[in-house]
């Protein structure tokens, strides 16, 4: 069977046009040391911080295109084509006037960070950088192209042989160099690559040996030696080799098709290729594979091999096969369909696939088609041999492929009757909590537990019974299920991942636990470690060490969404929508270079402003904006940005700002710390320090604020004196006023009391005179000897704002027991005082109490034939005195019915109504009121039982204060 045509490539971003990079025709690249990216292209220099470009345009009058950059310290040197030197100063370029040439283009390269060496055809020009003096120095032979340095000296690549030089004088080695236009020196050889002529790369040391490693039509554009690889950059493509010039990364050729013209692995071990035609292509993890198959996204993964390969499910509903070695192979293809396969299911003992789709496909190891079954399939499971469960949009249903008819165990079985399932046919399994749409189904051979995720919740069917799945009380809503060994792992759309024994949650991890996310989409088990793809994140969890891992675009994967994940022997695979994602699952992706900070802008009220330390500003010179690039390329979105003013706290910034912006700063002085941390926590090595100063006013100097202080004292002293004469006049007209008022209060008082008092002497006397006409004189008498007590009280009390309790509770004990007599023993009485009250230390205001039970007695209890009953009681409550009047009469309703009856009785509310006016009068102005209520007591059928009245007095705080226990 043939092989499809794959192609693959590291993953990489592009970087160009429409990036801000002025052309996407790239000569050159370099890294400076404050980590800055500078670009020779077409238009001429820009420099790059990962975020924006700064242009520097050619000033070149033969031609805007520049290339070779070269560093020396803070300025960066370049060429043109028509060879001139070019070096940056105050963002813009500077023509070297010292090394004019006109003779086109040539090598050149600084040696030892002190001279600038160009080679002609038979003569070296070195320039030193610190003098600006240039030496000539003559070499004895033809200058062919190539230059490299190696142990501090340049070596030339001549027509018969090699020079080396420290800049001062040289050394002639001869031997052929086979028209060789690079030369890569390594420690015990020196390679001569052409850039055109097969075989291309020959040991010039060792009898100019070839070297078959490329194919024979490439045009050699760059050789670089970074580190310990060769990189080579063609025009089609770049390669990798050893210091041996053996191939890496299996002699894969990077961006083949595409004409690369220099490559960069810059601090972080980054990955930059300069093209001729497209930009920029960063990578940020060399080792990280894209496979792509036509363009077609891939969405569902199955291994097979052992891990060494994984069967691979499309968006056109086809499965394919892949190992790294042998590529994308067709497994299962028939008419393109628009549904994507959502899971793969491969039966590991007769190896039949099963895959689920907007319909579920049961292919035998031969991949023939052995049923389709038209559900809208989800997930697929094997119970026991030839015994299958789906977990659809409407349910889950059992299925088999063989044509003698399987019995179904019963405890699959909502009820006892016997069932079977046969090929092409499906069981709906019937259980209530199942008819709804479901995700995902797992079988646990251990505890014979079907599991079902379902839009209400975690489901299990097992021999030991059937239900739901709950943790703290709270539904499961799982995304996948794996049952291994004795647990089972759940994970959820927004709870973390679940682990469970014996139906039982007996961990849970999640975002506490150091995850990223607790929305889980699909996740694999790999021994002791769970690989969990999250949102917009893949991590690892080592279920021993806690230990977690992180991958995201920074360590290499691409900015696609990730359908499905597997877990091989030595690969970790991801199904994208831009392909299938491939790479070494124990490859470390900690990045421990920290990133670095640069100040580039300092503005003052939109102005740009030369910045230096302890900079002094103007009053009004107080917006302040400060500009920084944070050079980390492999972080990008995930830095971790705060600042703090002086002693302040750390405050955060968005990952995406590179501004500080201070609209209206107060004057002073101003210490700004800025500093930055990569997605692996390590932190920027020295932080962004700004300092300036902004001074104050004229109208905040010394001796403008003195003359202030004297003028502003001279007025408040003028004023206070005014204030205070005008405040004592108003005080007095105030107190004069509460004087009046509080003597306009005493009076209604004792006004209110004189009525009341009368109106109850009233009431008395008519019992006595009816004793008199009745010729009871010794009831006459004993009658008038309490009643004579009683008036005695009342007097003694009418002429006292507050009384203690234990006077008012005698008064009502003469006065209850006189309107029992009057009433012939057939009224009953208690009181009930609080042990907690000090009754003699209790104040409260005089007469209140007595109109209430008067009121009860007259309009409750007088009409009732038998059992007239009252109860007082005194409770003491946090911060007031509670009385409770309660009686068993008729009521206030029949009360008025009866009242209306006999007009006459035009007196009996009078008490009442008089000491409603005098509670009044003492609340008004009182923090805390005196409150009363009147409460009709009814039974079930809304018939009277009489009333009770609540009356709250709060405790007086005063030299004759209530004093309780």
């Amino acid at each position: 069977m043939s092989l499809f045509v794959v192609a693959q490539n590291a993953v990489y971003r592009v970087i160009n046009n429409l990036n801000g990079l002025p052309s996407n025709t790239v000569y050159s690249i370099l890294q400076d040391k404050n980590g800055f990216l500078w670009v020779a292209h077409d238009k001429g220099l820009s420099r790059y911080d990962g975020k924006s470009f700064v242009h520097y345009e050619s000033i070149a009058k033969q031609g805007r295109s520049l290339f070779n950059l070269m560093e020396y310290q803070n300025r960066i040197y370049c060429q043109d084509f028509a060879g001139n030197f070019y070096y940056t100063s105050h963002n813009k370029l500077v023509q070297e006037s010292s090394l004019s040439w006109k003779g086109g283009f040539v090598p050149a390269t600084i040696l030892n960070n002190k001279f600038l060496i160009s080679c002609f055809t038979d003569t070296l020009r070195s320039l030193n950088l610190s003098t600006h003096k240039v030496q000539k120095i003559p070499i004895p032979d033809t200058f062919s192209w190539g230059i490299n340095i190696k142990d501090h000296k340049l070596l030339a690549l001549c027509a018969n042989g090699i020079y080396r030089t420290d800049g001062y004088r040289g050394q002639f080695q001869k031997l052929p160099t086979y028209n060789s236009f690079f030369l890569i020196p390594t420690q015990n050889e020196l390679y001569g690559i052409t850039k055109n002529n097969f075989p291309y790369v020959r040991r010039l040391l060792h009898g100019g040996s070839p070297i078959a490693v490329l194919k024979s039509d490439l045009f050699i554009q760059d050789v670089v030696k970074i580190k310990d690889e060769i990189w080579i950059a063609t025009s089609s493509g770049a390669y990798c080799f050893d210091l041996d010039f053996k191939p890496k990364y299996n002699g894969f050729c990077f961006f083949e098709g595409t004409s690369i013209s220099k490559i960069l692995v810059d601090r972080e071990d980054n990955y930059w290729f300069a093209t001729i035609s497209k930009g920029l292509f960063f990578v940020p993890n060399i080792h990280v594979r894209l496979y792509n198959h036509q363009n077609v996204g891939l969405t569902a993964l199955a291994p097979f091999q052992q891990g060494k390969g994984v069967f691979v499910g499309t968006e056109k509903q086809n499965i394919l096969s892949f190992t790294p070695k042998q590529g994308f192979r067709p497994y299962f293809f028939k008419k393109s369909s628009n549904h994507e396969i959502i899971s793969i299911y491969e039966d590991t003992e007769n190896h039949d696939m099963l895959f689920c789709s907007n319909r579920m496909v049961q292919l035998n190891a031969q991949r023939q088609l052995v049923q389709t079954l038209d559900l809208a399939a989800k997930s697929t499971v094997k119970i026991k041999p030839n015994l299958y469960a789906v977990a659809y949009s409407g349910g889950v249903s059992l299925f088999t492929k063989s044509r003698k008819p399987i019995p179904i165990p019963q405890w699959l079985l909502e009820d006892q009757t016997p069932q079977s399932v046969s090929v092409d046919s499906i069981f709906n399994l019937s259980h209530s909590f199942l008819k709804c749409r479901t995700r995902w189904i797992e079988f646990g051979q251990k505890d014979s537990t079907l599991y079902i995720s379902t839009v209400t919740g975690l489901v299990y069917i097992s021999p030991k019974g059937t239900g739901f799945i709950s943790y703290k009380g709270n539904p499961i809503y799982g995304s996948q299920i794996i049952s291994q060994g004795d647990y089972t792992y759940v994970s959820t759309f927004s709870e973390g991942l679940y682990i469970l024994k014996g139906l039982q949650v007996v961990r849970h991890i999640g975002k506490e636990n150091g995850l990223a996310s607790n929305t889980i989409y699909r996740f694999q088990i790999d021994h002791q470690k769970i690989w969990l793809l999250e949102e917009g994140m893949l991590q690892s969890f080592d279920l021993n060490t806690h230990k977690i891992v992180s991958y995201s675009s920074t360590d290499g994967l691409p900015k696609a969404e990730i359908k499905d994940l597997a877990i091989g022997s030595q690969n970790v695979f991801l199904a994208t929508t831009e392909g299938l994602v491939v790479f070494d699952k124990n490859r470390d992706v900690f990045n421990p270079t920290s990133p670095l900070i640069s100040l580039t802008g300092f503005t003052v009220n939109d102005h740009q402003q030369d910045y230096s330390s302890g900079l002094n500003l103007k009053a009004d010179q107080n917006s302040i904006e400060i500009f920084f690039s944070i050079l980390s390329f492999k972080s990008e979105d995930e830095l971790r940005i705060s600042y703090k003013i002086n002693d302040g706290a750390w405050l955060n910034l968005p990952s995406q700002s590179r501004v500080l912006s201070f609209p209206s700063l107060s004057p002073g002085n101003y210490h700004l710390t800025l500093k930055v941390t990569n997605e692996d926590g390590v932190v920027v090595p020295k932080p962004l320090e700004i300092h300036f100063v902004i001074k104050p006013p004229f109208y905040l100097q010394w001796w403008f604020l003195l003359l202030g202080v004297i003028v502003i004292a001279w007025g408040i002293y003028w004023y206070m004196s005014w204030r205070i004469n005008d405040i004592n006049q108003k005080n007095q007209l105030i107190a004069d006023k509460l004087k009046l008022e509080q003597e306009v209060k005493q009076s209604i008082l004792a006004s209110i009391k004189s009525q009341m008092n009368p109106h109850f002497l009233f009431n008395a006397l008519n019992t006595i005179q009816a004793y008199i006409y009745t010729n009871d004189k010794e009831n006459a008498s004993f009658y008038l000897g309490k009643f004579s007590e009683l008036t005695r009280r009342i007097l003694e009390m009418s002429n006292k704002d507050s009384v203690p309790l234990s006077e008012e509770i005698k008064a009502l004990t003469l006065y209850l027991e006189l309107e029992k007599i009057r009433f012939e023993d057939l009224l009953t009485y208690t009181f009930d005082v609080d042990p907690a009250l000090q009754t003699d230390f209790v104040y409260i205001p005089s007469m209140l109490i007595q109109p209430y039970v008067e009121n009860a007695i007259k309009h409750g209890l007088l009409h009732k034939k038998s059992e007239r009953k009252l109860w007082i009681k005194f409770i003491k409550e946090k911060d007031c005195l509670m009385v409770i009047i309660d009686d068993n009469g008729i009521g206030r309703k029949r009360s008025e019915q009866l009242k209306r009856l006999k007009e006459r009785n035009s007196h009996n509310g009078f008490a009442i109504s008089a000491n409603q006016k005098r509670l009044d009068i003492l609340n008004q102005g009182a923090k805390h009121q005196i409150m009363m209520e009147i409460i009709d007591k009814q039974n079930a059928q809304g018939e009277p039982l009489g009333t009770l009245v609540n009356i709250r007095i709060p405790f007086q705080k005063s030299p004759s204060a209530n004093l309780v226990n």
